[in-house]
């Protein structure tokens, strides 16, 4: 899984989403159709076609699949701040700390489209802003996610990153 651009460049935020969209191949990410759209500068653009299988039982988008969704955004923002060289690192990868979300509106057709804008960048931690809307551009729930922002000095000097097993 691990794909990298090996010049250690920035990549463009279409291409930084392809790769997502690779990572998630075989995830939960994957299984419920997220499609990154676009990922970078602090942004991230993700589509999500409604689909029975995210429905709850009156056949609208199921609560759980929008925050998902919405999640997933915002997460894809914090990797590109953390990493915006295309290179997996999952000891640089973002961890949801804490969310907040409004669910306004639902759905049962079309296409969601989430669109998540950091916040904040703190040494620590990164706060991102996702609005979801329907086709029309109705707003569909808002959520702001505080995420853990790791960094190689935040594993110390010495310590292996978490997804090594121990010796």
């Amino acid at each position: 899984m691990l794909l990298s651009n090996t010049t250690g460049e920035r990549l463009d935020p279409r291409r930084f989403a392809e790769k997502i969209n690779e990572w998630a191949r075989g995830t939960m990410i994957g299984s419920h159709g997220t499609r990154f759209v676009s990922v970078g500068e602090g942004r991230a653009v993700a589509e999500l076609h409604f689909k029975p299988e995210l429905t709850q039982l009156t056949g609208l988008f199921h609560a759980g699949a929008i925050i998902a969704f919405a999640d997933e955004t915002a997460t894809a923002a914090s990797m590109w701040e953390l990493n915006p060289t295309g290179e997996f690192k999952p000891e640089l990868f973002p961890l949801t700390l804490q969310l907040s979300v409004n669910l306004i509106r639902n759905t049962n057709r079309g296409t969601l489209t989430a669109e998540a804008q950091i916040l904040h960048r703190g040494r620590t931690t990164i706060v991102v802003e996702v609005k979801v809307r329907d086709e029309q551009g109705k707003l569909i729930a808002a959520l702001v996610a505080t995420q853990l922002a790791p960094t190689p000095s935040f594993l110390g000097g010495g310590q292996r990153p978490p997804s090594e097993p121990p010796p």
